[in-house]
Protein backbone atom coordinates (compact mmCIF):
# COMPACT_ATOMS: atom_id res chain seq x y z
CA UNK A 1 0.00 0.00 0.00
CA UNK A 2 1.30 3.47 -0.89
CA UNK A 3 2.09 5.82 1.97
CA UNK A 4 -0.04 8.93 2.08
CA UNK A 5 1.59 12.33 2.05
CA UNK A 6 0.12 15.29 3.86
CA UNK A 7 1.29 18.89 3.70
CA UNK A 8 0.76 21.26 6.61
CA UNK A 9 -1.67 24.04 5.59
CA UNK A 10 0.06 26.45 8.01
CA UNK A 11 3.65 26.20 6.73
CA UNK A 12 3.67 24.02 3.61
CA UNK A 13 6.03 21.40 5.11
CA UNK A 14 5.55 17.66 4.71
CA UNK A 15 3.83 16.15 7.73
CA UNK A 16 5.40 13.13 9.41
CA UNK A 17 3.75 9.82 10.17
CA UNK A 18 3.44 9.48 13.97
CA UNK A 19 2.18 6.67 16.15
CA UNK A 20 0.65 7.45 19.51
CA UNK A 21 1.78 5.39 22.49
CA UNK A 22 -0.56 2.47 23.22
CA UNK A 23 -1.35 3.83 26.69
CA UNK A 24 -2.34 7.30 25.43
CA UNK A 25 -5.81 8.67 24.70
CA UNK A 26 -5.14 7.90 21.04
CA UNK A 27 -4.42 4.23 21.85
CA UNK A 28 -1.67 3.59 19.32
CA UNK A 29 -3.45 5.49 16.57
CA UNK A 30 -1.39 6.67 13.60
CA UNK A 31 -1.65 10.33 12.63
CA UNK A 32 0.28 12.70 10.39
CA UNK A 33 1.81 15.58 12.34
CA UNK A 34 3.68 18.75 11.39
CA UNK A 35 6.92 18.59 13.38
CA UNK A 36 8.43 21.67 11.70
CA UNK A 37 9.57 23.81 14.64
CA UNK A 38 9.15 27.06 12.68
CA UNK A 39 5.54 26.33 11.69
CA UNK A 40 3.48 29.46 12.52
CA UNK A 41 0.69 27.31 14.01
CA UNK A 42 3.11 25.70 16.47
CA UNK A 43 5.05 28.93 17.15
CA UNK A 44 1.98 31.04 17.99
CA UNK A 45 0.52 28.16 20.02
CA UNK A 46 2.92 28.88 22.89
CA UNK A 47 1.51 32.38 23.45
CA UNK A 48 -2.09 31.28 22.85
CA UNK A 49 -1.91 28.46 25.42
CA UNK A 50 -0.26 30.77 27.95
CA UNK A 51 -2.80 33.57 27.45
CA UNK A 52 -5.88 31.32 27.51
CA UNK A 53 -4.86 28.58 29.95
CA UNK A 54 -1.70 29.75 31.72
CA UNK A 55 -0.04 26.66 30.27
CA UNK A 56 3.57 26.39 29.09
CA UNK A 57 2.66 24.25 26.09
CA UNK A 58 1.77 24.50 22.43
CA UNK A 59 0.21 22.28 19.77
CA UNK A 60 1.08 20.86 16.37
CA UNK A 61 -1.24 20.40 13.39
CA UNK A 62 -2.28 16.76 12.96
CA UNK A 63 -4.43 14.80 10.53
CA UNK A 64 -6.20 11.48 10.99
CA UNK A 65 -5.40 9.64 7.73
CA UNK A 66 -8.47 7.40 8.08
CA UNK A 67 -11.03 10.18 7.83
CA UNK A 68 -9.04 13.34 6.94
CA UNK A 69 -10.04 15.21 10.10
CA UNK A 70 -7.50 17.61 11.55
CA UNK A 71 -6.90 18.52 15.18
CA UNK A 72 -4.31 20.21 17.36
CA UNK A 73 -1.91 17.79 19.03
CA UNK A 74 -0.76 19.23 22.39
CA UNK A 75 2.98 19.30 23.13
CA UNK A 76 4.96 20.32 26.21
CA UNK A 77 8.27 21.00 24.43
CA UNK A 78 9.84 21.08 20.97
CA UNK A 79 10.92 17.43 21.30
CA UNK A 80 7.74 16.16 22.93
CA UNK A 81 6.16 13.36 20.87
CA UNK A 82 9.01 13.24 18.33
CA UNK A 83 10.02 9.72 19.50
CA UNK A 84 6.72 8.54 17.99
CA UNK A 85 7.72 9.50 14.43
CA UNK A 86 7.64 6.29 12.38
CA UNK A 87 8.51 7.38 8.83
Amino acid sequence: MDEQEFICPHCGERMRKWQAPDDSVWGGETRYVCFYDECPYYVRGWAWMDEHYGSRSSYRHSINPNNGSSAPLPVASADHLKPGIVD
